[in-house]
């Protein structure tokens, strides 16, 4: 049996590898659908099943002093997190993202001993730096124009205005999940998720198809609704109940693990040696950030990049 630790640990990882698959979900959704619409379609499908559960068997009462953390909630995460992400998607690749979107926990950290008081350890300083410099290295190298992404700087300055989004998203909820059970905080989520990104792609004037919907991109918008959505949020949440932010945020190191190893499977996606540097850095940074002891590469993550590049 787990005790509470463990089930929050577990709750977290489960969250942050559904996550990983996510990114190149919603590369392959977006061959069919426009942003807006992809973002609409996913949180109002979602919403259609959170809303009767809440409404009939969970819902809890909302404390108006909570309001503006909710609305704050909301506008960081679904909102502009999704925005940034699924368009910087569209000009970068899901693999430099997701390992971009690894230096979370080190902003989450910083802001936790802002707001939350929770404790910072001296290594911090030293996993912020690593962890910028591993994202300097991901810039870089998508602007020698060697980079097959349409836009790759465009891009990677999104999903890095997604992180930071995520950051605040993952303090605003641990301060809310001391009250609320994780179905609220998940439902009120995609409810406004879906009314925004409704009205965006209504503002859009387009019919919010590029092609007719393959099976594919059919089948990876019921994956980002269900599984990314309802599953990953709940989880999420549920184990900001349990743990402190910044030992949540750890386990989205294993989002851009799982998102290279998918990218390779589903989109043939590759990373170059100094993109790969830029990627130990970003989690040498963030384990340095987080955890105690001594620093060491496994021996399978240096097989694992050979086998990437090649």
């Amino acid at each position: 049996m787990l005790d509470g630790y463990g089930k929050g640990y577990g709750a977290a990882a489960g969250a942050c590898v559904i996550w990983g698959v996510s990114f190149v979900a919603t590369k392959v959704a977006l061959q069919s659908f426009t942003p807006y619409m992809l973002l609409a379609l996913r949180f109002a499908v979602a919403s259609a099943f959170l809303l009767p559960a809440f409404v009939f068997f969970k819902r809890e009462k909302l404390h108006g002093r909570d309001l503006v953390l909710f609305c704050l909630l909301g506008v960081m995460e679904p909102g502009l997190y999704f925005l940034c992400e699924t368009r910087g998607l569209m000009y970068t690749s899901a693999s430099v993202a997701s390992l971009i979107i690894g230096s979370i926990p080190v902003f989450v950290m910083m802001l936790g001993a802002a707001f939350l008081k929770e404790p910072v350890r001296l290594k911090t300083g030293l996993g912020v730096a690593l962890t910028l410099v591993g994202i300097a290295f991901l810039v870089h190298k998508d602007m020698d124009g060697s980079s097959p992404a349409a836009s790759p700087l465009l891009g990677n300055l999104l999903i890095m205005g997604a992180a930071l989004c995520a950051s605040v998203y993952t303090i605003v909820s641990r301060s809310l999940s001391a009250r609320y059970r994780p179905v609220t905080l998940t439902t009120i989520q995609a409810a406004f998720a879906a009314a925004f990104f409704a009205l965006l792609a209504f503002t859009e004037g387009s019919s919010g198809m590029k092609a007719p919907p393959t099976v594919q991109a059919l089948g990876s918008l019921l994956f980002l609704a269900f599984f990314a959505t309802l599953a990953a949020f709940w989880l999420y949440n549920a184990s900001l109940q349990i743990l402190p932010a910044s030992q949540v945020a750890v386990w989205i190191n294993l989002i851009p693990l799982v998102t290279v190893l998918t990218a390779r499977i589903v989109l043939d996606e590759t990373l170059s040696w100094p993109q790969l540097a830029g990627a130990v850095l970003i989690l040498l940074g963030v384990r340095v950030s987080t955890r105690t002891g001594d620093i060491r590469l496994p021996s399978r993550l240096l097989k694992g990049m050979q086998v990437l590049v090649r």
